[in-house]
């Protein structure tokens, strides 16, 4: 059966420290684990060994999301850029493991960009290839499985379908490597939901629930039967994590653009977004 988490961005996107404290309430509500996005990587294993300690003492689960930046990125040219990527990769798979995490997901490959006025080149998949195998490699040593995320047009120009994301986790042809696919970015990119997940068998590691407007799911237009059916008939077994933001929080307002209140607030978001995530895998026997 699958288990539904819930991404910590609905309370915080502040420190390690910061997000901890939304574990008791996560565990209050129903979830059985929590997403913790590693945006710094410089954080002390202190930090980290304080977080691991408070998942054990609610019963929480742990999952991991990262991205990279301008400044290390796999798939630049500079080499010095692409070693910073690389090191980024390393940390965030360690302090994943650290966790007590399995799953270490999102933007692996490349910088959030929308365009550098072209698509993407074979030299910048050759190098995503290439060095996304080494990290795994890394990771595998860990526990960690790395969930390639291919998100939208208006955030990469590198990887926007599923199609993509399934040739680049073949092309890397690890066990540890999986793709990780997000209904909002899906909305945006794909014809339907339900073919794109069906031809993921065996290769879904990690699904982000998540409406078109990144509201409360079930409140908006995903067509969430194609996406709960396709899941059943492939057998997915790995997590669904709700991501959303309610639009309270400043430094996720101006990263996803979103400057109007999506729910009453978290609590609402949190609650609502369960009971809806609960009642579909319960209804297509997930």
């Amino acid at each position: 059966m699958s288990k539904i988490g819930a991404h910590v961005f609905i309370w915080t996107s502040g420190s390690l420290d910061e997000k901890l404290k939304s574990f008791s309430r996560a565990k209050e509500i129903g979830f059985d684990g929590v997403e913790v996005s590693i945006e710094n990587t410089s954080i002390g294993f202190e930090q980290v060994k304080r977080a691991r300690k408070e998942l054990e003492r609610v019963g929480l689960e742990c999952t991991c999301g990262t991205g990279l930046g301008k400044s290390e990125n796999l798939i630049d040219e500079d080499e010095a850029v692409r070693e910073r990527g690389k090191q980024h990769l390393r940390r965030a798979i360690g302090i994943c493991s650290d966790l007590g995490s399995h799953i270490l997901s999102g933007v692996l490959y490349g910088a959030f960009q929308m365009s550098k006025g072209r698509g993407r080149t074979q030299e910048e998949w050759d190098l995503a290839v290439t060095l996304l195998r080494e990290a795994a490699e890394f990771a595998e040593d860990k526990g960690v499985t790395l969930c390639i995320e291919s998100v939208n047009r208006y955030e990469t120009y590198f990887l926007n379908t599923a199609e993509d994301a399934l040739r680049l986790a073949r092309n890397i042809s690890r066990d540890n490597v999986k793709v990780h696919f997000d209904t909002y970015h899906m909305n945006i990119e794909e014809k339907e939901f339900y073919a794109p997940i069906v031809n993921s068998r065996g290769y879904l590691g990690h699904v982000h629930i998540s409406e078109n407007d990144r509201g409360i799911p079930g409140t908006g237009h995903v067509n969430w039967d194609q996406v709960f059916r396709a899941l059943c008939e492939i057998d997915y077994k790995g997590w669904l994590v709700i991501e959303g933001f309610y639009g309270y929080i400043k430094e996720l307002a101006i990263a996803a653009s979103i400057w109007r209140k999506l729910a009453k607030d978290p609590e609402d978001f949190a609650v609502q977004g369960l009971k809806f995530v609960r009642e579909k895998a319960k209804e297509y026997g997930l």
